[in-house]
């Protein structure tokens, strides 16, 4: 009997993992367009920025320059999948049993019901291709900004007046994108913002990957606090964003479009719009790997039981909620 459930554990075993191979599958058809839009990003910022006829002396090909970006924008990708897998799919639950137990709150999970029409279930699915490239890309012309206006070694004059710069000032120094590129020419300035940008994208990206896993498949109800899952992105995009985002964009546009901007901006700008795609795109992809993981741990009591409650249908050996009657107008809206 014994060796019959480990066979039979097994088999099941195999066709979970087939079943998210084919979930990948058609999560990478899904993905295909702004995979496509995220590689034309990087031929278009490279022939815009590396044919300009007045920097032909820096002697780049242009479709080099093409081809090492879409190199660095595969693995802008695989950082994506790898983040929500690891942050959304391993650490989530920690991470939401702790902020709980800060907090002294509680989180209720349930599976979410299944009362959408195909085609609405399918946009919903799909818009998450939609809008976190545009909060990648936002978030990341706000942490530009900011560092831009904390870093004192932007100008030229500052470096040589400043004494040794502190590893911090070199840390924000390496990250600023937005800085007025030194003697080097504007090109060579261009490539070396792409680790900058990588950085930026993985910084803006951490927090999605955190909470995009409980939106498809999960109820979340907090007990005197609001849904872990979208209570830490208001909490982490209202400190960094609001105003933030419009004083940055309108300091971009008229560098951009008044003041002359450094020819590395054409190439920083267009990147980052590739790199947010790609970022999404990854993420995308590696979500429902990110869903298996957390229904694996919630099945197995995986997760702070004093913080967090799952219906029994999510975990048979979960205790029964006694709260249901208190929870019940939360749970009927």
């Amino acid at each position: 009997m014994a060796r019959i459930r480990v066979v039979r554990e097994m088999d099941q075993l195999k066709q979970v993992e087939n079943k998210e191979r084919l979930t990948e599958r058609g999560a990478v058809i899904d993905a295909a367009v702004p995979l496509i839009l995220g590689f034309v990003a990087y031929s278009v910022a490279a022939v815009s920025t590396f044919s300009i006829p007045q920097l032909t002396h820096a002697r780049l090909d242009s479709f080099a320059i093409a081809l090492f970006t879409t190199i660095v924008g595969l693995l802008v990708i695989g950082l994506g999948y790898a983040s929500i897998v690891l942050l959304g799919g391993v650490c989530s639950l920690s991470i939401a049993g702790l902020v709980s137990r800060l907090t002294k709150t509680k989180q209720v999970i349930r599976p979410k019901e299944e009362k959408s029409l195909p085609l609405r279930k399918a946009l919903i699915e799909k818009s998450h291709l939609v809008y976190l490239p545009l909060v990648l890309f936002f978030t990341s012309i706000a942490l530009g900004w900011d560092i831009y206006t904390a870093d004192t070694l932007r100008s030229a004059s500052i470096r040589t007046a400043s004494k040794t710069p502190g590893m911090l000032l070199r840390v924000l120094h390496s990250l600023n994108f937005l800085a007025t590129p030194p003697r080097a020419p504007s090109v060579l300035f261009s490539l070396r913002l792409t680790p900058a940008l990588i950085m930026i994208t993985l910084v803006s990206g951490l927090t999605p990957s955190i909470a995009l896993p409980y939106f498809r498949r999960f109820k979340i109800i907090g007990i005197n606090s609001g849904p872990f899952h979208s209570t830490v992105l208001t909490a982490v995009f209202g400190s960094i964003i609001g105003l933030n985002i419009l004083v940055s964009l309108l300091g971009i546009f008229y560098n951009v479009l008044w003041a002359g901007a450094p020819t590395s901006y054409h190439y920083a700008l267009i990147v980052l719009i590739g790199f947010s795609l790609h970022y999404s795109a990854g993420t995308y992809i590696g979500r429902g790997k990110s869903e298996s993981i957390i229904l694996r741990k919630l099945a197995n009591g995986r997760y702070d039981r004093n913080r967090i409650v799952v219906d029994r249908t999510l975990n048979p050996n979960a205790e029964a909620m006694e709260l249901e009657s208190l929870l019940r107008p939360q749970l009927e809206d």
